[in-house]
């Protein structure tokens, strides 16, 4: 799918990648709508450049993200490209000394900040039944472990990869999807602790203090405009994620292999074929 004139929705789009790619597109001729939580933010950008239209938008709440739709319908005719890339971190500390409110709110907005994206827009774009794309923010941990001390965050992005695959085998074929898999970027993630709400435990401390490590985020923005234009479902940006992939994947091949066999009898309860035939039967 080509990009260029194309009318999209990035949610998270005020900072960091969000608004790296938004850059990029609005140079190829695109109208976009930056939806963000940060007001402040969105202002700055409604002031850089008169192709960008800015929307305050929790995604957290259903509701906002239907008001999101509403506004990015009316403002720009319809919608042919979204990128449901809103996420925050969680401060660096073992799994089991995390709380639970910690872990619900990485999820409530990690996981179910792309669930209402995909729930509000996904309906709409086929509805409106021309080429379009979706592409959700995973990231390298939505693919492996990469490191101790991010437990939840590796909750997170390991339900949206499955939950954007989901979604992938689940639409029409004109609704290209993607998940970018990032893996260290320097944006102001990290910052997001200072951020977090009272009912889910409360602003953390941010130290800061040095430079962000990582891939800048322009070069986030190309890699994620070629996979949209390659149809790519998985867009990876660092080669480093080579070793980790393989590891995993090497991993769980040596265990099939030695734990089960070949003419197990397993192929009448195949899951994949069993329900890939219901599926079938119900969108028929």
């Amino acid at each position: 799918m080509k990009v260029d004139g194309c009318r999209v929705v990035i949610t998270g789009g005020a900072s960091g990648i969000g608004l790296a790619i938004a850059r990029q597109l609005a140079d190829r001729g695109c109208q976009v709508v930056l939806a963000d939580i940060d007001a402040a933010a969105l202002t700055i950008c409604a002031d850089e450049r008169d192709t960008f239209h800015t929307f305050a938008c929790d995604v957290t709440q259903q509701d906002a993200l239907e008001a999101l739709a509403d506004f990015s319908w009316a403002t720009l005719g319809g919608v042919d490209l979204v990128f449901a890339n809103a996420g925050v971190g969680l401060p660096l500390r073992p799994l089991l000394d995390h709380t639970e409110a910690h872990a619900r709110w990485v999820m409530e907005v990690n996981y179910f900040g792309v669930w209402h994206t995909l729930q509000t827009f996904g309906p709409r774009l086929i509805e409106q039944g021309s080429q379009c794309h979706v592409v959700v923010t995973g990231s390298e941990n939505s693919i492996a472990v990469p490191a101790p001390l991010l437990g939840a965050y590796n909750a997170s992005k390991h339900a949206v990869l499955g939950l954007t695959e989901t979604f992938d085998r689940e639409t029409p074929d004109f609704l290209g999807v993607s998940l970018l898999c990032p893996a260290l970027v320097a944006t102001n993630i990290a910052a997001s602790v200072a951020r977090i709400p009272d009912e889910f435990g409360g602003p953390e401390t941010f130290s800061g203090g040095g430079p962000a490590l990582g891939f800048s985020p322009e070069q986030i923005s190309e890699h994620a405009v070629a996979g949209v234009e390659a149809g790519d479902f998985y867009i990876f940006t660092h080669h480093c994620n080579r070793n980790m992939i393989s590891e995993r994947l090497s991993a769980q091949l040596d265990a099939i292999d030695r734990q089960t066999q070949p003419d197990d009898g397993s192929d009448v309860c195949n899951t994949r074929s069993l329900l890939g035939r219901l599926f079938d039967q119900i969108v028929a």
